[in-house]
């Protein structure tokens, strides 16, 4: 993990630190037939001065709890402080490919989740239960899907128990809130981050800094056949749809702050 101090001496200064804060996009990496991949957290961001109380952070995570087809096939890591932005009490991941179906699955999670990075917008710490990210690459396509568990944004907003892929909260100039974003890549895989903060950096009171961080992503290719030769998938967009479309399936489960467990453990929500 990396984190430097950011020199406060002049605009020039952080110019040159936001630089360093541009990032590809997440899942941008090619994934072929029978790939799979997840990870649970990610941060690169530059905050400026004074957010969370600090002079100044370059901050890049790497991507925690990452695994893959490929191996590892499953991760973990537990009370991980993401330098102050996020904390969670467990983040797991895990992806594989069945060799006899062809098909590609890969989950991520986050356990008991706060973003301390987002108090001074949302008016308190936002926090979540649980936030999930699944995909699944089968003989009918790519598909994938995003739970978020007790998710109370404050301020932000908030979002109706059943919404599409790509739903936008935030504040403009200063910062954007993807919720189940997804993202179809042009080798036919499909991204798809249960959470992206995208901080914008602008110019206007308030502004946190620049870059990203991702909550539970997971990556899925196209399912092979038991000889390994590519299934026929559904025809799928190349990029991701406009903010709010419901393109393609791919709902996020939103169980409200405060849903009463169920006799097997799961949450209960409103239908």
């Amino acid at each position: 993990m990396r984190v430097s101090a950011l020199r406060s001496a002049g605009a020039a200064g952080l110019a040159a630190t936001a630089l360093l804060a541009v990032t590809t996009p997440a899942g941008a990496a090619t994934t072929g037939p029978g790939d799979g991949s997840a990870y649970g957290a990610s941060a690169t961001v530059s905050l400026l001065p004074g957010v969370l109380g600090a002079p100044g952070l370059t901050v890049d995570t790497g991507r925690l709890a990452s695994s893959s087809t490929g191996g590892p096939t499953s991760a973990s890591v537990v009370d991980a402080p993401l330098k102050g932005l996020v904390t969670a009490k467990a983040i797991t991941s895990s992806a594989k490919h069945d060799s006899t179906s062809g098909e590609v699955a890969a989950t991520a999670a986050i356990v008991d989740a706060a973003l301390p990075v987002l108090a001074p917008l949302a008016g308190r710490t936002p926090t979540a239960r649980v936030i999930s990210a699944r995909c699944a690459g089968t003989a009918d396509g790519v598909t994938g899907s995003s739970e978020l568990a007790g998710l109370d944004l404050g301020r932000l907003g908030s979002l109706p128990v059943g919404t599409g892929p790509n739903r936008e909260l935030g504040v403009p100039g200063v910062v954007r809130v993807i919720v189940n974003e997804q993202v179809r890549h042009a080798d036919g895989s499909l991204t798809v981050n249960a959470l992206h903060i995208k901080l914008l950096g602008g110019a206007v009171t308030g502004a946190l800094g620049n870059g990203d961080v991702v909550l539970a992503s997971a990556t899925c290719g196209k399912a092979t056949t038991p000889r390994g030769e590519t299934s026929t998938p559904t025809p799928a967009p190349t990029q991701a749809p406009p903010a709010g479309a419901a393109s393609g399936g791919g709902q996020v489960r939103v169980i409200p702050v405060g849903a009463p467990q169920t006799g097997d453990g799961s949450l209960a929500t409103d239908r």
